[in-house]
């Protein structure tokens, strides 16, 4: 690992400076678990708390822009575009943001993405304030904050490892999705709760205000690593390379066909906004419940697997959550109680930690070190089809009725994972 405050590795073999950074961690640690020992490094705790800000302000927006894209246009096809309109940024970006997270300091680009974003949303509380906001305006917005995601996400993802080394890479990854949805449970309830009280305007610039302590405690990392390249380096050559080290790799094509199906596993996401307002009848603060509630089983999920530490056969953990996550979305669709709703949008975090939390592990150990930030820049494009299910979801939901467009979108991705699973030994091996 690099020494505090510098910017570029030392040429020593990246192994060895793993193993270094790994010796380092044990002997300061004194014993306890995987989690507990990955908690006593301070640039991981500053991180989990940036990242536990970011998670609330992020799920406050995503509440908050659901409800406003809604009373701007009535239309469950609009809210699924704003809200996955970020991922068009991101796809179209995320290789660029894997490039720039591999040739300069991953800290900084953290620190000028999160300021970007809460200005973002310092921009939307005000338009909204004076009355002039309109569903083009907070299109534009959303892909503006997409494709500061799309610069920020590599980083984000690549900075884990750098900070507690290759070994304890699964539980710092599920501590980080896991711990820092503490805020993406709190974020939902507070954002529902506060447009009750408040209205859209105010809670726009709360959100923005929230950023502020994540930027702070992202500038107080020290840990600046990237990789020292060559004075005739070329970026377009380095994305190719990465993007033929993913053809040529059997975990890597299986784990980007598993987020490609992610564009139909996200259709569940603008029906939930009008669910809670025409179907169940429980307004804003409902809706806010029910994306705690997924925040909630998401919390729980991660922590699982970090308190569990390291899990061999990651394959089938994959398989666990398509199994945990595709059916309560479809049984969602028919639910008309509210409690119900609530514990299946539950389960459905529960098994969204499980894959996320994998399959992020799966891409970083899979990529050689000089490669990683645009390799996880893949990761983060084909993840992005999720996001994008939104539109597309909101669409079939209109056209076709809530029920039928979660029968056929999620019923599809998981019979095509099954038969994946049990067709491939590669993906069944996974580890």
């Amino acid at each position: 690992m690099a020494e505090p405050g510098n910017g570029i590795d030392s040429p020593t073999d990246p192994e060895d400076r793993q193993a270094e950074g790994d010796a380092a961690t044990s002997e300061n640690s004194g014993g306890g678990t995987a989690a507990f020992q990955v908690l006593r490094i301070v640039d991981f705790r500053y991180l989990f708390v940036g990242n536990m800000m970011m998670f609330m302000a992020f799920q406050m927006r995503n509440v908050v822009q659901s409800w406003l894209a809604l009373e701007l246009t009535d239309s469950q096809a609009w809210v699924g575009v704003v809200n996955g309109s970020p991922a068009i940024a991101i796809i179209l970006l995320g290789l660029i943001g894997g490039v720039a997270s591999d040739r300069w300091p991953k800290r900084d680009i953290l620190l000028w993405v999160r300021l970007g974003l809460g200005m973002v949303n310092f921009v939307v509380g005000y338009l909204v304030m004076i009355d002039a906001i309109s569903i083009w305006h907070l299109l534009f917005l959303s892909l503006a904050q997409g494709g500061a995601i799309a610069f920020g996400m590599p980083a984000s993802q690549t900075i884990v490892q750098d900070i507690v080394g290759r070994n304890r890479l699964l539980t710092a990854v599920s501590l980080n999705q896991s711990l820092a949805t503490i805020g993406g449970t709190a974020g939902p309830a507070i954002g529902g709760l506060l447009l009750g009280l408040m209205g859209v305007g105010p809670v726009y610039l709360i959100i923005g205000a929230i950023y502020i302590p994540a930027i702070y405690a992202t500038w107080k990392i020290k840990t600046r690593t990237r990789v020292e390249r060559p004075s005739n380096f070329n970026p377009i050559s380095d994305i190719k390379e990465a993007l033929v080290y993913v053809r040529s790799s059997p975990p890597l094509r299986i784990l980007v066909a598993l987020n490609c199906l992610g564009l139909l596993a996200g259709f569940i996401f603008p029906i939930i906004p009008v669910y809670a307002r025409d179907v169940l009848d429980v307004g804003e603060s409902g809706f806010g419940v029910l994306m705690a509630a997924f925040g909630l089983g998401a919390l729980i999920g991660g922590l699982g697997l970090a308190f569990i530490g390291n899990v061999k056969h990651k394959g089938w953990l994959l398989m666990l959550a398509v199994v945990l996550g595709d059916p309560t979305s479809i049984l969602f669709g028919f639910s008309r109680d509210f409690y119900f709703s609530t514990f299946l949008i539950f389960l459905f975090g529960v098994g969204a930690a499980f894959y996320i939390t994998t399959v992020s592990t799966l891409f970083q150990t899979h990529a050689p070190d000089h490669l990683r930030g645009k390799i996880m820049a893949v990761y983060a494009l084909t993840l992005q089809l999720f996001p994008l299910g939104w539109m597309l979801g909101g669409f079939a939901a209109e056209t076709l009725g809530a029920e039928m467009s979660l029968i056929l979108g999620n019923g599809f991705s998981i019979t095509v994972t099954v038969l994946m699973f049990a067709r491939s030994r590669a993906f069944r091996e996974l580890t």
